[in-house]
């Protein structure tokens, strides 16, 4: 009976929650300083139910984090060594733009 309980929250779970985790196909923008490093389809995925993500580049050469600090702001991170499997370099204090999260000299977007 529990394992039918179980198997019902899941599947009755939002589909945020269940998409936690699963990358998807996006279409995305990554800029650093004047430079575009992710342009188009991209994969997408959400790290947490606060609506921090990553995207990153379908041949897996740039990635980038935002990770939610409150609404409407964040905090990046990226990989900027080509392939590198960490986000080890900041990208700042990031604000939401419509699909895109800025600073002076970085965009992050994901539509």
């Amino acid at each position: 009976m529990k394992a039918l309980a179980a198997l019902t929250c899941l599947l009755l779970a939002p589909p945020a929650l269940a998409e936690i985790g699963v990358a998807r196909p996006a279409d995305c923008l990554l800029v650093v300083g004047n430079e575009k490093l992710i342009g188009g389809r991209c994969a997408f995925t959400p790290l947490d139910a606060d609506g921090s993500f990553q995207i990153a580049s379908p041949d897996g050469r740039y990635f980038a984090q935002v990770l939610m600090d409150r609404p409407g702001q964040g905090t990046g991170w990226w990989n900027e060594t080509p392939f590198a499997g960490h986000a080890h370099s900041p990208l700042g204090a990031l604000r939401r733009d419509d699909a895109c999260w800025v600073n002076q000299r970085v965009s992050v977007c994901a539509w």
